[in-house]
């Protein structure tokens, strides 16, 4: 299948948040956030692994407490969305996402964001930036149950079935392996958004039907298909 039928077929837009709309940690920026989310572990005298304890990455500590510490995971989650609701404060937008809901509204194709941020961060993010109207849904991760985000097809429980829409008939687009995988298990198709070629090949080796490292050019093929 071509891009440009892959377009065609698509009737809703599946859009990740972190990377393909905002760039809600800019580099060294997610440190703080993995701190306060590794706080309340720390303080239960949780024992880390070496990965847990030196990443900056919160949602890698919120699914190892989810999964080894659940007495601790709600503490987490609300050290992470303190956060990332901090963090959406000033994220800036990624080049081209505003002409992609664009073209989505022009082409009438309802954009769905599903993320595996918390939705009241990105819900403030949308307002901030005045996009708020040009999003039909935001389907953040499940407060306290790390274990049904991305790529676990239960983040979008209900979703298509209040839009009317077979998930083959969804398009995916994301930067992470974990949306990729995530198109695959609801059976939609998927772009990669990678910023590196290091990424992209990480995106391709995960089944990404097409690689982009430009959200206005997403746009500009959507408007030549219709």
């Amino acid at each position: 299948m071509t891009v440009a039928e892959m377009l065609r077929g698509s009737r809703v837009v599946l859009l990740d948040f972190d990377g393909p709309v905002a760039d809600l940690f800019p580099t060294g920026s997610g440190s703080r956030i993995g701190d306060a989310a590794r706080e309340p572990l720390m303080r239960a005298g949780v024992e880390l692994p070496e990965a847990v304890r030196r990443t900056v990455e919160h949602l890698v500590v919120l699914e190892f407490a989810g999964a080894h510490a659940p007495d601790t995971v709600e503490d987490v989650e609300r050290a992470s969305v303190a956060g990332e609701i901090e963090a959406a404060g000033t994220a800036p937008v990624t080049a081209g996402v505003v002409d992609f809901l664009a073209a989505c509204a022009e082409t009438g194709r309802p954009v769905v964001v599903v993320s595996n941020n918390c939705a009241p961060s990105i819900v403030q993010w949308l307002e901030r930036e005045g996009l708020q109207q040009q999003v039909a849904g935001v389907v953040g991760r499940p407060f306290g149950q790390p274990g049904l985000m991305k790529p676990n097809p239960a983040l979008l429980d209900g979703v298509l079935t209040e839009l009317d829409v077979p998930a083959a008939n969804c398009l995916m687009v994301g930067d992470s392996v974990s949306d990729i995988e995530f198109g695959r298990r609801v059976g939609a198709r998927s772009v990669g958004y990678a910023k590196s070629a290091e990424r992209g090949a990480q995106l391709a080796e995960a089944g990404a039907d097409a690689i982009t490292n430009d959200m206005g050019r997403l746009a500009a093929a959507l408007r030549a298909v219709g």
